[in-house]
Parts: C-alpha cells; structure tokens; sequence
C-alpha cells in the first residue's frame, strides 16, 4: 500500500486532515518507513497516519487477527480494557466492532481500567483472550496493542508468534468488515463489564492485605495522568487508611500528561509536584504509577531527605516482609535475569525458591502458570528491576495496584518501630551485603547504529574479556547461544529459551548487556557489591561504548 492509498483513507483514520497537514515532510516520511508489526510484546507505535503509526485501520488488522486465530472454537470471548490515552476508547471500540462483526463475544470495560485489572477480568471471564489499549509509560504521541492469553499473562513467544503469523497475512486492510459499535451492543454480542466483576478485583485485594496498621503515617500518592484513581484511594479508605493525600493535578485522566515530562514512576523527576506536596504536608512516603498502573515507584523520607528507591531495592524490601508472613509450603520468588541477585540470596536463606526468567512479566506468568498444581510450593512475589511486581497470582501481570496497599502498610509498621523502609533496606544490606545497580541505555540511530549494536554484542560474545576494570569474569552467560561459559574452561547449557543478552558474572556482582527488540538502544545494567557505584559503573559504561 503506497501513501497515496493512505491518505485517500484518512477520513476513516481517527487522524484528523488538520493534524497530518501540520507535520513535517521528514514525520511523514517516517510514518511510511516500515509496517507497525506485532512482536512478543504486542504492538506499540505513535498515534497517526500511515503502516508505520497506529490508527483505526491498524487496529482492525489486528482484531481481524485475533479472530481469524478463534476461528473454530465454540463460542470465542475476548475482553478488552482500555487506558487514559488518547483514542483509547476509539480502538477499544473499534477491536470490539471488528470481533462481533467475526461472531467473536465481547467484554468491554466502559470506563478506562488499569492493565492488572484486565489480566484479572480475562480470568474471571474464562476468556481465550484479552486486550489491552495502552503504551505504558510511553510518551502522550504513543499508543499500543498488549495481548494476554487465557491465564491473564501476556502471550509468551509460541502463541505471539502465530498470533503475528496471522495479522501479517491481512493486505487489505483499508476494507475489513465491521458491525457498528452501538448495533454490537444492541445485540448482546458486545457487553460492558459488571460492576460486581470490577468490585470483585478490589475484594481480592483487600482480602490478602490485613488491615493497615494504624500510625500518623502520611502518604502522598499520584497516578500520574492514569489509571489509579479512584480504585487506589476508595481501596485505602476500605482498609481503614485515610492519611493520603493526592497529587490533585495529575490524578486527572489525561493523555495529555500536562504536568510531567514522562509518566514514568521510575524517573526521579515524576515525582517533582509529589515532593513538593509531601514537603508542605509532611508526608512520609510518596507513590506513584504509571497511566496504566502496572508499575510503581515511591520516594521516601528518611533524615529530612526524599530518597528515591529503585527497581531492585523495592523488590528486596517486598521479598524481604513477604517471607516474615509466610507460612506453610516452600515459598517460590521469580525474578528476571537482569534483576539483582540479592533476591536470590535473601531466597535461598531463607529456605525459598527462586526461579530466574528472561525479561519479561510474561515469564513470570508462565511459571506461575506451572505452579498451578503444585500442592508443595506456593508462588509470594515475581518482580523486575524494571519496577513491576506481582504478590498475588489472581492477576498474571505487573500489578502496582496490589502493591500499594502493601507498601504503606510496611511504612505503617516500621513507622510505629521509629523506622522507615530506608532503614528496613538498610538492615537487608546489613545482613545479606550491599547490592547497588545502576542502568545505562544508549541509543544508536538508523543502520550505522544498528551495526554498532550487533558489533558491541559480537565483541562479547567472541571475544569476552578476563577482566572488567579490574574485576576478574569468573563465568559468561550468552542467553542467545544458551551457553554458560566458566573461567576454568567448563560449560553447560542454559535452559531458557533464547534471548540476545550477554551477563557477565565478577565474584562480587555481574554487567549484562541487552539490545531492545523495538528500539535502536542497547541497555547496561551493573550490579556489584561496591561503596561507589556510581563512579565503577560510569567506569564500565565508557569502557564498553567509548572505549
């Protein structure tokens, strides 16, 4: 399909002639450049015209897609969420349009929902799949397409891939049938979801979560333009905590995210109108998630000073109370393979499992999924150092929302103790050592930076080195020849399926490396026991990319 093809259709787009006017030759072109293509974490592009941007036309391809992939099962259901972006109500309804069209049931959430919230429903509804329209923390110029299977997990790489198979082979994609949205509801075939079914998510929570002990503990929570609210506060209010105080501003839904630069909870400068609030009311702890509320982020006051908390030290902290409560079968910890390995220490002290997995939350899922039967082990926590986290397996992805509650109800008991979850991590670091990470992402454009990725991957990989600034490699894990390499020599095989990461393993920590697999950008991370990490790690980063 050329651009002209395009842009005689753009009147059915959503994309209006006023705004394609408005952009340069050069974003025009880009829209052009490629073919949006749904990968192992669905699909996820700019909002406009054109194959390479997501539009209604896109969206149909997609939902022609999914039924094609139904085709033959007795009565197919899908449910389909939707977040605080822009145009998500449209393709929430466009999806639906083009499933009932396919003689596919739908369930809608007519409100926007938080992704954990759809994982939830797609289990509650015994559906073959659920849908959920959001980027993320991506910018307000983004928007997405993620894909969970009949457990609540987003699809691993097998039912993706056919799933993609069949998306790919829709060519006409500017005449694929549809039954108007309101004829859909009209028959039934298109329902929105029960109020008793979204009232039963928040139950599930409150059920696991004891009530929050009661102390003067402040908390000051944001949702950063999303989804969280009002689930979080009306949840708090109902486990009898009412000392938080919102973020007024950025607790409206708007795709816009008019107050912050990225909507993104692991970024110090999401949190900017947070300390500000928290300073003039005293606050003891400040939250916030992402548009979609899967993941979370807290700063916390400790010594008159806002300490931001990174991916891995939340992690520990939550691992860390969670096997003080546990009790009963042999508790089991997932974590990603780029996730610190303090968890694992604190694990095996403690007398846990802990599986590792590639990065990704549909992993996770996955093994939760195997525990299922298994009467001797019970799944407590998944998490990544990416801020996602999952305590109970009612949803099968990230779940910030979970979390929340749980978190202030730590700060509420350490807060009656004279402590706060800095000293909590501290007491972790003095017990099992003092793990600190640090991250770089580079970003390599067009086809030079491409090869400059593949030649920093292929320089490891061939050619690794004895020694990383003074630190000596006593084992290499190639995730993509699935191969462990010791220093003495031995090799075994790795049992994960394959991935392009590169860890390399010091006696006190360890680096990997990872490219993206939708973006020109190749990713550090650096975990080692050490007083300095900032400096070691900067030392390792321009060995590597400027070296």
């Amino acid at each position: 399909m050329d651009r002209k093809q395009w842009e005689d259709n753009i009147e059915g787009s959503f994309i209006t002639a006023e705004a394609y006017d408005a952009l340069s030759e050069e974003e025009k072109e880009d829209a052009y450049r490629g073919t949006l293509s749904f990968g192992t974490a669905g699909i996820r592009g700019k909002i406009g015209l054109g194959p390479n941007r997501l539009n209604r036309y896109n969206v149909e391809k997609v939902a022609l897609g999914l039924a094609h992939a139904l085709e033959g099962k007795e009565e197919p259901l899908v449910v389909i969420g939707y977040d605080t972006r822009h145009f998500s109500p449209e393709f929430a309804e466009t999806m639906t349009s083009v499933l009932v069209n396919n003689d596919v049931s739908v369930r809608l959430s007519e409100r926007y929902i938080s992704t954990p919230e759809l994982s939830f429903h797609v289990r509650e509804h015994g559906a073959d799949f659920g849908v959920m329209i959001t980027a993320s923390h991506n910018p307000p110029e983004y928007n997405g397409i993620k894909v969970y299977g009949p457990d609540g997990a987003q699809l691993i790489d097998a039912p993706a891939a056919e799933l993609s198979e069949k998306i790919n082979a829709i060519e006409d994609i500017f005449n694929i049938d549809s039954t108007p949205f309101d004829e859909a509801l009209d028959s039934g075939k298109a329902q929105y979801i029960e109020a008793e079914m979204e009232e039963s998510y928040r139950k599930r929570i409150t059920a696991f979560i004891p009530e929050i002990p009661s102390s003067d503990l402040k908390v000051v929570f944001s949702s950063l333009h999303g989804t969280s609210v009002p689930i979080v506060p009306e949840m708090l209010d109902t486990l009898g905590f009412s000392s938080c105080t919102l973020v007024e501003d950025q607790c409206e839904p708007d795709g816009d995210f008019p107050s912050i630069k990225s909507p993104n909870p692991e970024s110090v400068e999401a949190f900017e109108e947070s300390r500000k609030l928290g300073t003039d009311i005293g606050a003891d702890v400040l939250i916030a998630t992402d548009p979609d509320a899967d993941r979370i982020g807290l700063q916390v006051l400790h010594e008159g000073e806002y300490i931001h908390l990174n991916g891995n030290q939340l992690g520990v902290l939550l691992l860390d109370h969670r096997l003080k409560k546990h009790e009963g079968s042999t508790p089991v910890v997932i974590k990603s393979i780029v996730t610190s390995d303090l968890g694992r220490k604190i694990a095996e002290d403690r007398g846990a499992q802990m599986i590792e997995v590639l990065t990704g939350f549909k992993y996770i899922g996955e093994q939760i999924k195997n525990l299922e039967d298994d009467q001797e082990h019970q799944f407590i926590l998944g998490y990544e150092e990416s801020y996602g986290y999952l305590l109970e397996p009612f949803v099968r992805d990230k779940d910030a929302i979970q979390i929340v509650p749980y978190i202030i109800s730590m700060a509420s008991e350490l807060k009656n103790d004279g402590k706060t979850l800095v000293d909590a991590l501290e007491a972790i670091y003095e017990k099992y050592g003092r793990r600190m990470e640090v991250l770089y992402s580079h970003t390599f454009e067009g086809a030079s930076g491409k090869e400059k990725i593949e030649d920093i991957m292929t320089g490891f990989r061939n050619d690794t080195p004895d020694e990383i600034e003074g630190r000596k490699v006593i084992m290499t894990e190639d995730f993509k020849t699935q191969e462990r390499s010791y220093s003495d020599g031995n090799t075994e095989s790795i049992d994960l399926p394959e991935a392009n990461v590169i860890k390399i393993h010091f006696e006190d920590g360890w680096i990997a490396l990872r490219p993206s697999g939708t973006e020109p950008k190749i990713k550090l991370y650096v975990s080692l026991d050490s007083e300095d990490i900032e400096a070691e790690a900067k030392s390792i980063n321009e060995m590597i990319f400027e070296g």
